[in-house]
C-alpha cells in the first residue's frame, strides 16, 4: 500500500477520495469505497472507526487506506495505512476552529506513538492566517509529518458557484504558499473537481483529495472516473518538484 501511496505522490497525481471524518455510516461510506476503487482512484479517507476501517479494506483492498480524526488516541487505533489529523469541517460545522497550537501537539502525540511505522498525514487549517499556516507546515516537517494536506477555507464559506470558488483560490495560495517553505508532499483538499484538478497540481500540490465533488454526484463511479482521467492526463505533462 506505501508503495502505492509513494509512486502516486511521485507522479504528482495521487487522488483521494474523501467520506469525512464525522461519515460513520457503513453503507454510506463502503459506497465511495467501492466506487472510488472501479474509477481508479489511489486511495480513500474515512472517519478512524477500526470497524469502518476494516470493512472498507475487505471492501477495496487495492486503495491505500486513510483514517481521519482530531483525536490523536482514536486515530492511532484505527488501524489505517495512513493515519490522517485533519479534515476539518466537522469541527467548523460545530463553531470550533484548531489552532496551530492544537495541530502541533497532535502531531508530536501521533508520531511519537507511530514511530515512523505508519504515515502521518496533517491537515494545515486554512483558517490560520497564510502566514501563520506556512509557519505551522514548517514546524509540523521538523515534528516529523510526513505529508500535508492543504485546504482554503479562511473564512465561513458562501454558498453556490462564487462561494466554490472563492473557496478554491484560497486553497490555491495557501498551497503555493506551504509549497515554497516545505519538501513533504502536499495534497489540496477544498472545492477540486475535473476541471480544477490542474490548478491544484500547478499551484504545488502532488495529489487532491475530493469529497464535496463525489458526494453531490448522481453517478459516483463515473464522478471518480472523471477526476482519475484529468490527473492522469496531467500527469503526462507535468514535471516534479525540486524539493
Amino acid at each position: 500500500m506505501i508503495k502505492r501511496l509513494h509512486a502516486a505522490l511521485s507522479a504528482r497525481s495521487l487522488f483521494k477520495a474523501i467520506s469525512g471524518l464525522d461519515v460513520f455510516d457503513p453503507d454510506e461510506v463502503l459506497r465511495l469505497v467501492r466506487a472510488a476503487a472501479e474509477g481508479g482512484a489511489d486511495a480513500v479517507d474515512v472517519a478512524a472507526d477500526p470497524a469502518l476501517v476494516a470493512a472498507a479494506r475487505a471492501a477495496a483492498p487495492g486503495l491505500v487506506l486513510f483514517a481521519s480524526a482530531t483525536d490523536p488516541d482514536v486515530l492511532c487505533a484505527s488501524g489505517a495505512d495512513v493515519l490522517e489529523l485533519g479534515n476539518y469541517d466537522a469541527m467548523y460545522r460545530a463553531g470550533l476552529e484548531p489552532t496551530a497550537e492544537q495541530v502541533l501537539d497532535w502531531t508530536r502525540r501521533v508520531v511519537a506513538r507511530t514511530r515512523g511505522q505508519t504515515p502521518v498525514c496533517v491537515t494545515v487549517p486554512g483558517r490560520l492566517p497564510r502566514a501563520a499556516q506556512v509557519d505551522l507546515a514548517q514546524a509540523l516537517q521538523a515534528a516529523g509529518a510526513d505529508l500535508l494536506q492543504t485546504e482554503g477555507v479562511l473564512g465561513p464559506r458562501a454558498e453556490g458557484v462564487a462561494g466554490s470558488i472563492m473557496h478554491l483560490l484560497e486553497a490555491l495560495a495557501n498551497t503555493a504558499a506551504i509549497r515554497s517553505a516545505v519538501a513533504l508532499p502536499l495534497i489540496l483538499a477544498g472545492g477540486v473537481d475535473p476541471q480544477n484538478a490542474p490548478h491544484a497540481i500547478a499551484a504545488g500540490a502532488d495529489g487532491v483529495g475530493v469529497g464535496r465533488f463525489l458526494k453531490e454526484a448522481a453517478d459516483l463511479p463515473a464522478a471518480v472516473r472523471e477526476v482519475r482521467t484529468a490527473l492522469a492526463t496531467l500527469a503526462l505533462r507535468t514535471p516534479a518538484i525540486e524539493r
